[in-house]
C-alpha cells in the first residue's frame, strides 16, 4: 500500500511539471504583448520607452489578446502587478515611466466562475482546488470534489465514505433558536448549548433576557411583545349563562314590584309590611344586577362598584328579612311575658332599624375603600406567564372580611325564623322566611369554598359569584313573594281583612286572659305555642 501511494505522489508531481511549463509559456505570451523587457531593477519596462524615446508618441499597444483562454491564472496576475512596479520606491533613481495599462483579460478557470481579483494589501483573493484521495478503478487518485472561492463549494456526493452517514467534523453542535451557548473554560471553539425559558428573549448568543410580567418574546426571539389581556366578555360562554340568569331575575324582580304597587292597600300588600317589601325587592334586583357589575371589563369604576355593590345587595336583603323575624319574634316574647304590645314595631321604626343595618355595611365598605384603593392590575399564574388576567386589584381575603357582615346577618335571620317556625296559618310569612334562610345557607355553604378554590382561574370564579349572588336573589323572591303573589293573582277571595282561621284548629290558653269564650264562634285569637298573640299586622293573611 505504501508503494502505491508513492507511486501515485511521484505521477502527481510529475504532472505538476507539465503546469510549469504552460506557466512559463504563457509568461512568454505576456511579455510579447506588453512590448516590454526585463531591467537589472527587477521591473519591465516597454521597448522603446527608455530615456530619451517617453517623449515620442506612445506605440500602438492592444492589450487585447488573441486568446484570452490561453492566458493562464499567472498571465492574469502578471498583468495586475506590473504597473504597480513602475511605481515602487526602489525605482526612484530610474526615469519616469508612464504606467503600463493593465491586461483587462478576465481569466477564469475551466471549473470556476470567479476572477483573480487582489486586496489592497497586494495579497491574492484565495482559491483553492479540493481533491479527495481514494481508492477506485483498482488505484489510488486524487479526485476533485470541490474549491474555496470567497466560500466552500463541495459536492459531497463525490467524496466516499466509510460509512453511511458522514462523519460531523466540529466540536459543537450549532445552538437551536432558543439556545444560548455556554462556552467551556480554555476552548473557545467548543460550547453547551442551554435553552432559554419560554418568557425569556436572546439578548444575544450567550445571554438569555428575560422580558418581564405582561410580556412575551417574539418569533424571532430578538425581543418582546406585549401580551393581550385576558377577561371575560359578553360574548363568552362563560358570560351568556349568568346574564340570561340575571335577565330573567331582573324581569321577575320587577314584574313583582309591579303587581305589588298596583295592589299597594290591598290586605296582603298591607300586612306583609309594604315598607319592608319593598326594600326587600330592591335588595333582590340588586343581587341581579351584580352580575353585569362583575362580567363587565375590569376598570378602576367597576372595581369600586364591585366592592360596594357586592356587599350592600346582600345587606339589604338581609336586614329586612332580619327585621322581619325581629319584629315577629318579638311580639312572641311580649305574649309570653304579659306584654301587650311591644315597642317598635310600627312600620316607621322597622324601615330605621333597616336601614341602620344597611348602614354598618356602607361603613365597612368605605372604610375598605379607604384602606385599600381600588384598581386594576394585571395577574399572571408562574407556571402560565404567557396569560396575563387583568382583575381588580383588591385580595380575595378582604372580600370575605366585606361579606363576614352579611353572614352574621344571615346566620341571625336563620336562628330567629327557626324560633318562629311553629306559628300558625295567619303568621305563616315566618315560615316562608324560614324556607328562605336555610336555602340561602346552604348556597354560601356551596358558594364559598367554591370562590376560593377556583381563585386561579378567573372565568370559573367570576361565573361561581354571579351565579351565586343571583340564586340568592331569585330565593328570596321565589320563597316569600311567590305566596304572596300567588294570592293577589289567582286567589283574589283570600286578599280581604276578614279572612280568619277555623275555630277548630286553635284554643285560647292565656293565663290570665279576659277575652270571653263564648264569642269564639265570631274571633278566633291568634295562637302561637299556646299563647295568645295580641298584634297581627305582620300576618300573611
Amino acid at each position: 500500500l505504501q508503494s502505491q501511494s508513492v507511486r501515485a505522489l511521484a505521477q502527481w508531481l510529475e504532472s505538476q511539471e507539465d503546469a510549469m511549463r504552460q506557466l512559463r509559456a504563457a509568461s512568454g505570451q505576456l511579455w510579447a504583448r506588453l512590448n516590454a523587457s526585463a531591467e537589472p531593477g527587477g521591473c519591465l519596462t516597454r521597448r522603446g520607452w527608455v530615456e530619451g524615446q517617453g517623449r515620442g508618441r506612445r506605440p500602438k499597444f492592444d492589450p487585447r489578446p488573441s486568446d484570452s483562454s490561453s492566458l493562464p491564472a499567472p498571465g492574469e496576475a502578471w498583468a495586475v502587478v506590473v504597473p504597480e512596479c513602475h511605481h515602487h520606491p526602489w525605482e526612484a533613481t530610474r526615469p519616469s515611466v508612464p504606467s503600463v495599462e493593465k491586461l483587462h483579460t478576465p481569466f477564469r478557470p475551466a471549473d470556476t466562475k470567479s476572477v483573480a481579483r487582489f486586496d489592497r494589501y497586494g495579497d491574492g483573493i484565495g482559491r483553492y482546488n479540493i481533491f479527495n484521495y481514494h481508492y477506485t478503478d483498482g488505484r489510488y487518485r486524487y479526485q476533485k470534489v470541490g474549491y474555496w472561492a470567497e466560500g466552500l463549494i463541495l459536492n459531497t456526493s463525490l467524496i466516499p465514505w466509510a460509512e453511511t452517514s458522514i462523519p460531523v467534523s466540529q466540536c459543537s453542535d450549532p445552538c437551536k433558536k432558543n439556545e444560548i451557548k455556554s462556552m467551556q473554560p480554555g476552548d473557545i471553539c467548543c460550547w453547551i448549548c442551554i435553552p432559554c425559558q419560554p418568557y425569556e428573549y436572546l439578548l444575544d448568543e450567550f445571554t438569555c433576557m428575560d422580558c418581564g410580567l405582561g410580556y412575551w418574546p417574539n418569533e424571532t426571539l430578538n425581543g418582546c411583545y406585549e401580551l393581550p389581556q385576558e377577561y371575560i366578555r359578553w360574548k363568552d360562554v362563560w358570560a351568556i349563562g349568568p346574564v340570561t340568569i340575571s335577565c330573567l331575575g331582573f324581569i321577575s324582580t320587577l314584574f313583582v314590584f309591579g303587581v305589588f304597587m298596583k295592589n299597594n292597600d290591598t290586605p296582603i300588600v298591607k300586612a306583609s309590611g309594604r315598607e319592608l317589601c319593598y326594600i326587600l325587592l330592591t335588595g333582590v334586583l340588586m343581587c341581579h344586577s351584580m352580575t353585569f357589575i362583575f362580567i363587565a371589563k375590569p376598570s378602576t369604576e367597576v372595581c369600586t362598584l364591585r366592592r360596594l355593590g357586592l356587599g350592600t345587595s346582600f345587606a339589604v336583603c338581609y336586614s329586612a328579612l332580619l327585621t322581619k323575624t325581629n319584629r315577629i319574634a318579638r311580639i312572641f316574647s311580649g305574649v309570653k311575658e304579659g306584654v301587650q304590645r311591644p315597642r317598635f314595631i310600627s312600620p316607621t321604626s322597622q324601615v330605621v332599624i333597616c336601614m341602620a343595618l344597611i348602614s354598618c355595611q356602607l361603613i365597612i365598605v368605605i372604610i375598605w375603600l379607604l384602606v385599600e384603593t381600588p384598581g386594576t392590575g394585571k395577574e399572571t399564574e408562574p407556571d402560565k406567564r404567557y396569560i396575563v388576567t387583568l382583575k381588580c386589584n383588591n385580595r380575595d381575603s378582604n372580600m370575605l372580611i366585606s361579606l363576614a357582615y352579611n353572614v352574621l346577618l344571615i346566620v341571625l335571620c336563620t336562628v330567629y325564623a327557626f324560633k318562629t317556625r311553629k306559628c300558625p296559618e295567619n303568621f305563616n310569612e315566618a315560615k316562608f322566611i324560614g324556607f328562605t334562610m336555610y336555602t340561602t345557607c346552604i348556597i354560601w355553604l356551596a358558594f364559598l369554598p367554591i370562590f376560593y378554590v377556583t381563585s386561579s382561574d378567573y372565568r370559573v370564579q367570576t361565573t361561581t359569584m354571579c351565579i351565586s349572588v343571583s340564586l340568592s336573589g331569585t330565593v328570596v323572591l321565589g320563597c316569600l313573594f311567590t305566596p304572596k303573589l300567588h294570592i293577589i293573582l289567582f286567589q283574589p277571595q283570600k286578599n280581604v281583612a276578614s279572612h280568619r282561621v277555623g275555630t277548630a284548629r286553635f284554643s285560647v290558653a292565656a293565663a290570665g286572659s279576659s277575652q270571653s269564650h263564648g264569642s269564639a264562634s265570631q274571633y278566633v285569637p291568634t295562637v302561637c305555642n299556646g299563647r295568645e298573640v295580641v298584634d297581627s299586622t305582620t300576618s300573611s293573611l
